[in-house]
């Protein structure tokens, strides 16, 4: 080979790998997002979200972002997810405002709220109804961006060793509740217990808990519960819909440019409608199969409904007066509820 034709070579090498590269962003290395789910990657709806959230930047980017997805306590543990977006130590997180209602009582109210709007109202309320915007407010004080990223559609009632037919029918039981609801079925007398999800299945086996809520009957029955509970009661009460988030550290955020944001923001819309549709098939196939193994399908009584309703009432009572942000995401929801009222209460 000649002096020149190895020049010639060289240059053209060089135009294609630089041809190459702007073809490709990829390949200079787009930004570095790394998420961790608060659930297994294989859970319906909630876990498999991450996945897909995670899946459909990478492709839609165009190289733009180098998005990783991380299942449950891959890199922290689930619960304290929060604090290590907060702190930057994690970049991300698909997770549920519910894990820090403790520090911020008002959020839980975006994740599920007892005796609340179904799932169309309840998304209605966030896009249309202020309701993001607030969600947003009170996380920027805490450093942290978040996305409503994983719509769930009505929990059940949950999983119990006992009837209910009654109000007094829950005193004195131990239950593994959480959140509003737990405060409501506090009201009323039963004991709640607070067990991680591991922990439920040899709770109710071993009788240290006499019922439980978990979820939808899609991921109810990934823990086998249908072995260790006599009744499963539908529809639930305490979460008519959910809204799990996206939360990214205020600062990762902020480097991001406009095409990445308006990008995540509307893939988590995606996400959501995903996500509600998902467990459609899966939740009646899951009750067929509660059903073949002995499972006993019940409603509550009016009665029960009415009684944890007036608890819960209370509940609400006590927290719009202690809890600023409480009241005022309160308010945002009850007036949603009333403007759409006239259509909504008709469908």
């Amino acid at each position: 080979m000649t002096a020149r034709t190895t020049s010639t070579l060289k240059k053209t090498l060089g135009a294609l790998t630089v041809t190459a590269a702007l073809a490709s962003p990829a390949l200079a290395g787009g930004t570095k997002l790394d998420i961790q789910s608060a659930w297994p990657l294989t859970m319906p709806a909630s876990g498999a979200n991450a996945a897909y959230l995670g899946e459909k930047l990478n492709e839609a980017s165009g190289g733009s972002l180098d998005v990783t997805v991380y299942g449950a306590g891959k890199l922290v543990p689930s619960l304290q997810i929060f604090d290590a977006v907060q702190q930057g130590t994690l970049d991300a997180g698909i997770t549920s405002p519910l894990y820090v209602a403790g520090r911020f009582p008002a959020v839980q109210l975006f994740g599920g709220i007892p005796f609340g709007p179904d799932v169309l109202t309840h998304t209605g309320w966030l896009y249309e109804g202020g309701g993001a915007e607030i969600w947003s407010e009170i996380y920027a004080e805490q450093g942290v961006k978040t996305i409503p990223c994983g719509l769930m559609d009505s929990e059940a009632g949950g999983w119990y060793n006992f009837e209910i037919n009654s109000i007094d029918d829950l005193k004195g039981k131990k239950i593994r509740f959480a959140g509003l609801a737990g405060e409501a079925m506090a009201k009323v007398g039963a004991s709640i217990v607070l067990l991680p999800g591991g922990e439920i299945y040899p709770g109710m086996e071993k009788g240290i808990i006499d019922g439980t809520e978990l979820s939808m009957p899609a991921i109810d029955i990934t823990l086998g519960l249908q072995d260790v509970g006599k009744y499963y009661y539908l529809p639930g009460w305490h979460q008519p819909a959910a809204m799990n988030e996206l939360i990214i550290n205020m600062a990762k955020w902020d480097s991001l440019d406009e095409s990445q944001k308006t990008l995540i923001e509307e893939s988590c819309k995606a996400v959501n409608l995903t996500s509600v549709l998902s467990t459609l098939t899966a939740n009646g196939d899951a009750i067929a199969t509660f059903e073949e193994a002995g499972v006993e399908i019940k409603s509550f009584p009016p009665e029960v409904l009415e009684g944890l309703h007036a608890a819960f009432d209370e509940v609400i009572a006590e927290q719009t007066t202690k809890d600023e942000d409480f009241k005022r995401v309160w308010d945002s929801l009850e007036a949603y509820r009333a403007k759409t009222a006239a259509w909504s209460e008709r469908r």
